[in-house]
Order: C-alpha cells, then sequence, then structure tokens
C-alpha cells in the first residue's frame, strides 16, 4: 500500500516566504514618495518658470501661475512642494503677455522658509532660504 504525503516540505515553504517577502519589499520601495531637496526643486520650478514666461509672450496670453498649499500650478504643469514646505493661503502671480510680473514675494514655510521674491516686474526672480 503507498502512503501520499500532502504536505508542503520545509524547503518549499521557505522558498515561498523568501518570493513573498521580496515582492513586499519591491512594492513598498516603488510606492515610497521620492525626496526632493529644496536645490533640486528650485532648478525644476526654474525651468518650468521660464517655461510659462516665454509661452505667454509667445502666445500673446496671460498666464497665470497658482502657488497651492502643496504645489504650483503652471498651465498645464504641476509641480509639487519638496517635503516639509507648504503654502499656507493661496496666491497667484500673473504672466502678462508681455513677460511682466507684478512685484510679489512668495514665502513657502515648513522645517526651513522659501521665500520667491519677484521684485523687478520682468519676471525675474531671487530665492533666500532660511533653515529654521
Amino acid at each position: 500500500m503507498k502512503h501520499a504525503n500532502n504536505a508542503f516540505t520545509l524547503i518549499e515553504t521557505t522558498l515561498t516566504l523568501m518570493v513573498i517577502s521580496l515582492l513586499i519589499l519591491v512594492g513598498s520601495q516603488t510606492i515610497a514618495r521620492p525626496k526632493v531637496n529644496h536645490k533640486q526643486w528650485l532648478v525644476t520650478f526654474h525651468a518650468y518658470w521660464q517655461g510659462a514666461r516665454l509661452a505667454a509672450q509667445q502666445n500673446q496670453r496671460t498666464i497665470i501661475v497658482a502657488f497651492e498649499k502643496t504645489e504650483v500650478r503652471f498651465d498645464d504643469q504641476i509641480l509639487s512642494y519638496p517635503q516639509g514646505l507648504q503654502k499656507h493661503t493661496r496666491q497667484t502671480i500673473n504672466i502678462l503677455p508681455t513677460g511682466y510680473v507684478a512685484p510679489t514675494t512668495i514665502v513657502l514655510t515648513g522645517n526651513s522658509t522659501v521665500k520667491l521674491i519677484f521684485s523687478l516686474g520682468g519676471g525675474d526672480y531671487r530665492v533666500e532660504t532660511i533653515n529654521n
């Protein structure tokens, strides 16, 4: 008479658990939000800003740049603030067809304070960073 063995061996169980653990590890790594530092964000913001200014001048229309609580919105692009920074109140900047921008200051706060100071009217700005 033959005896049927329907149980898993220790090796099969160990390999199954290793594969499941590996899948969980890889899945959790792709879900994690990448950290962007302030310098990288400022470089990206500058590129988006220059693109919006050029689009306003080329298309001869006003472009509104909206600084929301967790992101800045250009016409068709959204740029999230770096982790640890936010804007407490919504603020907009109008880029006129001439490229002109009214002097204003945008303040992002959190683990540090970043000020985008648009003071020259021509669309140029400077950045002040204060570490809290």
